[in-house]
């Protein structure tokens, strides 16, 4: 029961390198005109997260620890954002000023995002196990 455990705070670290390492000196400076940054420059930012999901999905054994998984991760999340805005960084100061409802309809929305993404990745994983033994 700790893989989901080390894969949710996985998601929180690779969440804050590429908030941090992409995102804030890449993409923001050019987010008035949002057409304007190159995809590759949102792939970067987002796969580390997209990577972290894959692997928790495919390291499930039970659907227990994929939705461990998805509770825990949103929460790491939502926790990370607030605590970046209670320290004023740019950007985050949203995430406070919203207060617990905010808080709660974000870790709401994560949690969906991520069921949904490991769903997805589970569902095609079974459909290439039952191809396979065909």
């Amino acid at each position: 029961m700790t893989r989901p455990i080390v894969l949710a705070l996985l998601l929180g670290v690779a969440f804050v390198s590429s908030q941090e390492l992409v995102y804030e000196p890449f993409i923001v400076p050019r987010l008035a005109g949002w057409h304007h940054v190159p995809l590759l420059w949102w792939v970067a930012a987002l796969a580390p997260e997209a990577a972290v999901c894959l692997l928790a999905a495919l390291l499930a054994r039970r659907a227990q620890e994929w939705f461990t998984f998805c509770i825990l991760g949103a929460l790491v999340v939502t926790s990370l954002q607030w605590v970046a805005g209670v320290l004023d960084q740019p950007g985050h100061l949203k995430v406070i000023e919203g207060g617990i409802l905010y808080f709660a309809f974000q870790f709401l929305v994560l949690s969906v995002l991520l069921l949904g993404c490991v769903a997805a990745v589970r569902l095609v994983r079974f459909g290439v196990k039952s191809h396979a033994a065909v």
